[in-house]
């Protein structure tokens, strides 16, 4: 069994020692348990009381003297509670009114550890004890604790000892040898073999180690002599090329400070061409890619490792249109030039003026096309001639609203005035009627069978439609002196939901509350200096034709499960200007539509749906009385945009000097 065990290796013997230790205090726990539990004073007494109930006791018939008869008979408890039950199960007498009334009534959990039935031959008890633990039992519980942990004491000094025996010291043993080689290098020294275990075979594998350093330490001795050799010949070498060196050293100066300047001069170039705002691509007479700036990656979003010595037309896929403008370039040395290219880029359109011009360079052909990006020109030159347009227009609209408003007025007043001399309540209209021989009833029935009413009401609804176009048109042409006072956007964007949900319905071509609304808001957006109540018109404004449109296009779309109607709100903060942003999926417009979309009875709906009021109006709430901007983007398939830009910085006044 020695031998045996010796030839384990040393996981298995650590593994076997922890587990015999493990086996052995679990025993001792479960045996001193078992003791334990075979001493403990409640069963022992428990057990006792079952006779006391068979001897001479016919006196006792209470449960208050059989208390104090069976606190007599023993010491080591207290009977605290006693109930009396007849043979049948029904409580005689009791205590406390604590126990039931029938022994069927008592559940198992009421049957604890301190309470207790004891049958006897004519009925039975139930009591509730209160045990004291005696000093002898405390006595038993230490003794039994101190030879536990002696025991696990003496197991755990039993596996150290083995652990010391069979692991460590062969362990101490190599390492004292390692020591004494690193100290006194001397490699024929060797390691002892105590076991045929793992640290058996690391001092094998230690003495095979220190064979072939001794043999490479021979060797190297060797190779030494032969080194020292050779470093004398080094030395006499080292003489002869200095003198060369010291030659060859000046001109190596020389030409590291030209290749320096040289380098910067490079850099230098290349930081002008990276820091130019402009996109700039040289290719050479195959159009492939020779130079490529920063600004044309910020333009394409493709590095300049990807897009140098690549051809063109796969870095550019813009330009395929134009390579026969950059090969015109290239052969007949042209400078060419195309403005307002359309160019989509993370789903933003934008506009980009093209130049071309060819190298005046006689070792190498080719050519520079330099980009720029003029989207925001091109809105700002598209806002000008929109803000003229509407400045021109608003003199007219003014004009007409002022000519037209008095003849309007007369037709609704005189409308009314008719209505109030049909009215048969009236006593003015029944004394003329009178006088002429006829009744008011009779008159007011013969109109409504012509369906006169008929005819008014429409005159009165004809007024008054014509009166909101006025109305449209005089706030369309009016400059605003109100004060702009910084106001929370999300609130007001809130209020126009709600009042879209509620006021427009199937009744108006369609239905608000069936479009999902999603909402982004930025609600770290200061808030913006504005007159809330136009800027609620405004978005209402949007709303309302982002809901009819997608009304009109949901028929279209009937057997497409995947869509549904939906528009997108967006707030974000860009700089000093606050962005609302309402985007739909509906049918969208195209590029001719886009342009007029601002324009004063510019509509696309059907005669009598719209007054083409709505958007233009928005447009001057939103640049004149604001200072702000609103654009649209645009294609027919793709949904619509608009695109709302407010200014942060609070001015004293919407216009100071109004014209008018």
């Amino acid at each position: 069994m020695r031998q045996f065990f010796r030839q384990l290796k040393v996981r298995h013997k650590v593994f076997i020692l922890l587990a015999i230790a493990m086996l052995g205090i679990s025993v001792l726990n479960v045996f001193s348990n078992l003791w334990l539990a075979s001493q403990n004073p409640i069963q022992q007494h428990i057990a006792a009381l079952t006779p006391l109930l068979h001897g001479p006791n016919k006196e006792i018939k209470t449960s208050q003297q059989w208390q104090k008869y069976l606190n007599k008979q023993q010491t080591l408890f207290t009977i605290t509670d006693t109930g009396v039950y007849s043979n049948d199960g029904k409580l005689l007498d009791a205590t406390q009114a604590i126990f039931p009334s029938h022994l069927s009534q008592i559940s198992l959990a009421q049957l604890n550890a301190n309470t207790v039935l004891i049958p006897g031959p004519k009925f039975t008890l139930m009591v509730e004890v209160s045990a004291h633990i005696t000093h002898i039992f405390l006595f038993e519980v230490v003794v039994i604790s101190l030879l536990i942990l002696f025991a696990g004491v003496t197991f755990i000094w039993i596996i150290l000892y083995f652990v010391n025996r069979l692991i460590i010291r062969p362990i101490f043993s190599l390492t004292a040898t390692t020591n004494e080689i690193a100290m006194e290098q001397n490699y024929s020294l060797r390691a002892k073999r105590f076991y045929p275990d793992e640290i058996g075979t690391l001092a094998e594998n230690f003495n095979f180690m220190l064979n072939r350093i001794e043999q490479d330490d021979h060797m190297l001795r060797q190779e030494k002599e032969k080194a020292e050799q050779a470093r004398q010949r080094a030395i006499e070498l080292s003489k002869k090329m200095h003198d060369t060196n010291e030659r060859l050293g000046f001109e190596v100066k020389v030409r590291a400070r030209v290749e320096l300047k040289l380098t910067d001069f490079q850099r230098y170039l290349n930081n002008i061409i990276d820091s130019m705002p402009s996109a700039i691509i040289a290719v050479d007479h195959e159009l492939t890619v020779t130079q490529w700036n920063k600004g044309a990656s910020l333009i394409t979003g493709i590095k300049r490792d990807d897009a140098i010595y690549q051809p063109l037309e796969e870095s550019c896929e813009f330009l395929l249109p134009h390579l026969t403008l950059i090969s015109d370039s290239l052969d007949n040395h042209n400078t060419n030039k195309v403005e307002r290219i359309a160019f989509t880029a993370n789903e933003d359109n934008r506009y980009l003026d093209l130049t071309i011009y060819p190298l005046l360079d006689t070792t190498h052909s080719g050519a520079v096309i330099r980009i720029d990006d003029v989207t925001q020109r091109t809105q700002m030159e598209d806002m000008m001639v929109q803000s003229e347009k509407m400045m021109s227009l608003g003199g007219l609209a003014a004009g007409m609203a002022h000519e037209i408003n008095n003849p309007l007025g007369a037709i609704i007043h005189t409308v009314q005035n008719i209505k109030r001399r049909l009215n048969p309540a009236l006593k003015r209209n029944i004394d003329v009627a009178n006088s002429m021989n006829t009744d008011m009833e009779q008159i007011r029935s013969y109109i409504e069978d012509r369906g006169i009413f008929t005819f008014l009401d429409n005159i009165n609804q004809a007024g008054e439609r014509a009166s909101t176009i006025v109305s449209n048109m005089l706030q369309f042409s009016r400059q605003s002196s109100k004060t702009l006072h910084p106001q929370s956007l999300h609130h007001i964007i809130d209020r126009a939901i709600n009042i879209a949900k509620n006021e427009y319905s199937l009744s108006s071509g369609y239905d608000f509350k069936s479009i999902d609304v999603i909402k982004n808001f930025d609600f770290t957006m200061n808030d913006v200096p504005c007159i809330p109540s136009e800027i609620e018109q405004v978005i209402l404004n949007l709303l309302k034709n982002s809901a009819q449109a997608l009304q009109d296009y949901k028929s279209q779309k009937e057997f497409d499960i995947d869509w549904y109607s939906q528009i997108q709100i967006f707030t974000r903060q860009t700089g000093q200007m606050a962005e609302l942003i309402i985007e739909d999926n509906g049918p969208g417009m195209d590029e001719n539509t886009t342009r007029h979309i601002f324009e004063p009875f510019f509509t696309t709906k059907e005669v009598g749906l719209g007054t083409g009021l709505g958007l233009s109006v928005s447009f001057f709430i939103i640049t004149n009385h604001h200072q702000g901007q609103m654009r649209v983007e645009s294609t027919l398939g793709s949904g619509t945009r608009f695109t709302i830009s407010l200014p942060l910085t609070s001015q004293a006044s919407a216009n100071q000097n109004p014209k008018h």
